[in-house]
Parts: structure tokens; C-alpha cells; sequence
């Protein structure tokens, strides 16, 4: 289990920490601007956002997929954007917990 572990630690890289930082920033970033949108109850704004996102990561997919493009570089986004869902899913669960705990007592 260990040898996997410092396997697994020794191919993190810069790159690594630089796009979770990034996914960071704009998970921060986007985040009011989609509390304001619902509190608003602005779906027009809503559904803009996210068919705009699934337009931009089409585009973006066609052109890896075309062009020679570093497939390192684009592993290495896929597998932060999954850790980072999964940092959100495990916080989410966390939250539910601890909300459910004040209210019993």
C-alpha cells in the first residue's frame, strides 16, 4: 500500500498543483456569481452559464482532438478536475452531517 502511495506521490508534478490551484481560483470566483443566480431565481442566467460551459469544453475537446496536443497536459486537468469533484462531494456529505447533528440537538 506505502509503494503505491510514494509511486503515486512521486508523478505528482508542478503542473498538478498549478491547475488544482487554478480549478480552485475559479470554483471561488464562479461560485457568488451562481448563489446570486439562484437566490435571483435568474434561470435564463443560469441556463446561459452552463450551456455556454458545455459549448466551451466541446470547442475545446475538438481541438485536442485534432490538433497534436500534449495529452499530458490534458490527463493531467482530467484528474484534477476528479479530485477536486470529489473534495466538493466528501465537503458536501460532511456539511449534511454536521447540519443534521445541530438539529437533534
Amino acid at each position: 500500500m506505502m509503494e503505491k502511495l510514494g509511486g503515486f506521490l512521486a508523478e505528482i508534478n508542478a503542473a498538478y498543483v498549478y491547475i488544482f490551484i487554478a480549478i480552485i481560483a475559479v470554483y471561488l470566483i464562479i461560485r457568488p456569481v451562481t448563489r446570486w443566480a439562484v437566490t435571483t431565481k435568474t434561470t435564463k442566467f443560469l441556463n446561459y452559464m452552463v450551456s455556454s460551459l458545455v459549448m466551451l469544453v466541446l470547442i475545446l475537446s475538438g481541438i485536442v482532438l485534432t490538433t497534436v496536443f500534449d495529452k499530458v497536459l490534458l490527463s493531467a486537468v482530467m484528474h484534477c478536475l476528479a479530485f477536486f469533484g470529489v473534495i466538493l462531494a466528501i465537503a458536501h456529505v460532511l456539511q449534511q452531517i454536521l447540519r443534521n447533528k445541530k438539529k437533534r440537538v
